[in-house]
């Protein structure tokens, strides 16, 4: 994903409902006409029904039936083969397929943009001043897709149909609910309580485990390291002064990854490459290191990792409290495969380092900076880092690992951006580049 690909999402979404239609469809309000919702607490992919109903009022002198029932089911990007739903006629009604069409709200060009259904394939009559109640249920079931990133939306509208493009037409009513999804769990774990800054690398590891045996393919993620107010930034921290490293477990490689919410979209983790084990029940090996120039601020700093959650809900994220304490002696700039201080970090340690090397894996030559930066990781401090240093240069004749990370010199205005716009944004931008 790009940041412009973000960009444009956000233009187009406020909500994980709103992803379903754009406000010109709703924009009709007749006060004779509503439509109700109820149910749809929650959904869990790979297991049963969501259940609910949808209840559509008449308060007219007349007899209502030119109107359908029109609904739309989770974010843009969900897919024809992702959900089955379901509809009854009244609380006897016997349980009918709902048909599903493919909705195209022209994101992305040749993608499934999301699924849409005139309820019952037709207008519904309601008489005057009464009111017509269905149910409906769905489920979301094994596909080749990745699974739904944030809470699941529903949504239901009253119009005249829909058009070829899957959108509603001449809407004079709409409403919608919100399932939370269960069944993805994601944690961090052997992460220190507090990470000496010896620069020294810190093994940890990232469970992600699903229920129901379900494949949620999950393709890339991030990490956020937040220093805490004051000392963070949206950037992350300076190359120079911290990293985060995963293992690619077919060569026992370390691949350094981007610490920031700028160019979160990238996803420079790998899941789907260096996580191991069944599908419901990933690990990922990682590290982190910090160097002596490493600072937090006290106002909560945490590690976080999945999909950097913005402000809306988000399903794929996990994060845990983070400190550190500087050790006298360990280097300002951060290379986890040098030499360490023969000296343990709970005593005084040397300045001289040990002609011992580092037991870490190693792989290819690195292109990781290691120029002193500021840990306040400004924009223009990031992009000076990135300059080569004679620090760097010894790192290299020694075999650093391989740098996956992305430019990380971004405008902080346009992190601010994106973190405004909430986590559907992220998950619709990241699913666009699949198809």
């Amino acid at each position: 994903m790009r940041i412009r690909h973000a960009l444009m999402a956000a233009a187009l979404v406020a909500s994980p409902i709103a992803l379903t239609a754009p406000a010109a469809q709703a924009a009709g309000n007749d006060p004779a006409h509503t439509v109700r919702m109820d149910g749809f607490d929650s959904v869990e992919p790979g297991g049963g029904w969501s259940e609910g109903s949808v209840t559509v009022k008449n308060d007219t002198d007349r007899l209502s039936a030119d109107e359908h029932v029109l609904v739309y089911f989770g974010s843009q990007m969900i897919g024809l083969d992702e959900i089955v739903a379901e509809y009854a006629d009244g609380a006897s009604g016997a349980w009918q397929p709902v048909k599903l069409v493919a909705q195209d709200l022209g994101a992305k060009t040749g993608g499934h943009e999301g699924t849409a259904a005139d309820l019952t394939g037709g207008a519904v009559e309601v008489q005057p001043h009464s009111e017509r109640t269905f149910k409906l249920r769905f489920k979301l079931v094994q596909s080749g897709q990745e699974g739904p990133a944030t809470d699941f939306g529903v949504e239901a509208f009253i119009g005249l149909g829909l058009g070829p493009d899957g959108q509603a037409k001449d809407v004079v009513a709409r409403t919608g609910r919100v399932a939370k999804v269960n069944g993805l769990t994601t944690t961090i774990e052997g992460l220190p309580k507090s990470i000496p800054a010896d620069g020294r690398p810190h093994p940890f590891k990232v469970s992600i485990k699903t229920a129901n045996k379900f494949d949620w393919h999950l393709t890339t993620a991030s990490f956020f390291l937040w220093a805490g107010q004051g000392v963070g930034s949206m950037d992350g921290p300076a190359r120079c002064d911290a990293e985060v490293d995963v293992q690619d477990p077919k060569d026992g490689s370390w691949h350094r990854v981007d610490l920031g919410a700028v160019g979160m979209g990238d996803g420079t983790v790998d899941v789907a490459k260096w996580a191991t084990g069944p599908v419901d029940d990933k690990v990922l090996n990682a590290r982190i290191t910090l160097g002596r120039n490493f600072k937090l601020d006290p106002s909560d700093p945490r590690l976080g990792f999945g999909y950097f959650p913005g402000a809306g809900p988000m399903l794929f994220w996990t994060t845990q409290p983070l400190a550190t304490t500087p050790v006298d002696g360990a280097p300002d700039c951060v290379n986890p495969n040098a030499p360490v201080p023969t000296t343990a970090p709970s005593a005084t340690p040397s300045a001289t380092p040990s002609a011992t090397p580092s037991k870490t894996p190693t792989a290819v030559p690195s292109t990781a900076a290691t120029a002193t930066a500021s840990p306040t990781a400004t924009p223009s401090v990031v992009k000076a880092a990135a300059k080569p240093s004679p620090t760097k240069t010894a790192a290299a004749a020694q075999g650093e690992l391989a740098d996956t990370g992305s430019d990380p010199a971004v405008p902080a205005g346009i992190a601010a951006a994106l973190l405004a716009v909430g986590a559907a944004a992220v998950a619709l931008a990241r699913r666009a580049r699949r198809s």
